[in-house]
């Protein structure tokens, strides 16, 4: 069996369902719940194309967009530098994470998760996240883990998707799963 969480070069994304698919096959083997991607480039500082590409619920998908959006996710706005966030810390504190996962929870995703910030051009952001069921107890461990296994393999599938974006037409939002 390919072990997909290996970061050995491979070819880029020719679709999203490709991509989509890959994630799916990503989750299947590695024993997390989801996994989502987006790739956000800014013009005046607004979304001008927005990419997510994602294991989630589509109506959930539908729901965040709707309701929320990535302008009003603080874990979005507020993550940059190579900073990792720990979704079960910021729902903890935060108004709108907690309202994010009341949303999320009735698609069944858990709380637990992380979301990496992967370098981008100028305000541009690129964030990818996992989250997996835990007992609370067992979350700290566990994050760590998620951390140590999905870094690499979150700058890989990067990788693979910058050729697709790229030739996208600016204004193109696409909302993958």
């Amino acid at each position: 069996m390919v072990n997909v969480l290996a970061t050995a070069e491979r070819k880029p994304f020719t679709t999203f369902e490709e991509a989509t698919a890959y994630l799916d096959e990503t989750v299947r083997v590695s024993g997390v719940k989801h996994l989502s991607y987006w790739n956000l480039q800014f013009t005046d500082g607004m979304p001008e194309q927005v990419i997510w590409v994602a294991t989630y619920d589509p109506n959930y998908m539908n729901e965040y967009m709707k309701n929320f959006t990535p302008l009003g996710d603080p874990v979005m706005t507020d993550l940059r530098d190579g900073r990792i966030v720990d979704w079960n810390e910021w729902a903890a504190v935060d108004e709108a994470l907690q309202s994010i996962h009341a949303a999320a929870d009735r698609y069944d995703i858990p709380k637990f998760g992380i979301s990496m910030h992967l370098p981008a051009q100028g305000n541009d952001k690129i964030v990818f996240s996992v989250c997996m069921d835990a007992q609370a107890d067992k979350w700290p461990d566990m994050r760590g883990t998620l951390v140590n296994r999905f870094k690499p393999f979150a700058y890989d599938f990067h990788a693979r998707m910058t050729p697709m974006i790229m030739a996208r037409q600016k204004g193109d939002g696409v909302y993958a799963f």
